[in-house]
């Protein structure tokens, strides 16, 4: 543009104000956007982590469910007779494959058909499964279930037995067993001649955080499906018993 004394103004550019505080109106707008972004990547990772420490333990459990859930008749309760692969139910084993392990037992050594039998496995459905609480690897003050696998229970020399971590992170597991009347934290197939009614699992989880809320404790109770001839013969009679009053 010309003024009217024929000369050019020149164009009025931006001051060092205005360019000021665009830069700080640009600065809040990023570091918005970055809280934003961070937090939103905070909540995916915990969210994901949380997911896969529920898929542990829902697998956890449900091993822990099919292995009480295959259990077998305790040698010499059975008609016919057990064979080889049946053994003692006792929270307290007198002759265990494990009987040497140092770490805590929370189980007995159950007799189960939870095997699986592929072209990997060559052996039968028949193992002896076992539950026990290992000290943390990772330095920490929790405990690691460990679940102990003995497939071959013919081998041709001392059978080997194998061990599966499968939750971190454990404060404390136990199992109890129904009798019909209460819940008893011991049980010795070698005195009862039966197996209990159910057997509940309890799992308590430790606290990851510095908080102070209590830790996360699951509980699974599986019904005992099998009978032994002292448990059908106390069942008719209680049947009985009861016709005829």
């Amino acid at each position: 543009m010309q003024s009217i004394h024929g000369h050019c103004r020149p164009d009025r550019g931006f001051t060092l104000l205005e360019l000021l505080i665009a830069t700080a109106v640009g600065a809040i707008v990023l570091i918005v956007i970055n809280g934003t972004y961070f937090g939103a990547l905070r909540l995916h990772n915990s969210t994901h982590d949380r997911i896969e420490a529920d898929l542990v333990l829902e697998r956890a459990l449900g091993l822990v469910q099919r292995d009480l859930a295959g259990l077998m008749l305790p040698a010499g309760t059975a008609t016919p007779p057990a064979g080889t692969f049946s053994g003692q139910f006792q929270d307290t084993p007198t002759d265990s494959l494990t009987q040497e392990f140092s770490d805590t037992r929370v189980s007995p050594d159950f007799h189960t058909t939870s095997a699986t039998v592929d072209g990997w496995s060559p052996y039968s459905e028949v193992q002896v499964v076992a539950y026990f609480l290992a000290p943390a690897t990772d330095g920490s003050h929790t405990k690691n279930l460990v679940r102990a696998v003995t497939r071959n229970l013919l081998p041709a020399q001392t059978p080997t037995t194998d061990e599966q971590i499968l939750i971190t992170g454990v404060a404390d597991a136990e199992f109890e067993y129904f009798d019909g009347d209460e819940w008893t934290t011991t049980w010795d197939s070698t005195v009862t001649s039966t197996l209990p009614i159910a057997v509940q699992f309890s799992l308590s989880l430790a606290n990851t955080d510095s908080s102070q809320s209590p830790p996360q404790s699951v509980k699974l109770v599986v019904p005992v499906l099998v009978a032994t001839r002292t448990s059908q013969a106390a069942a008719l009679a209680e049947a009985a018993g009861g016709t005829g009053s």
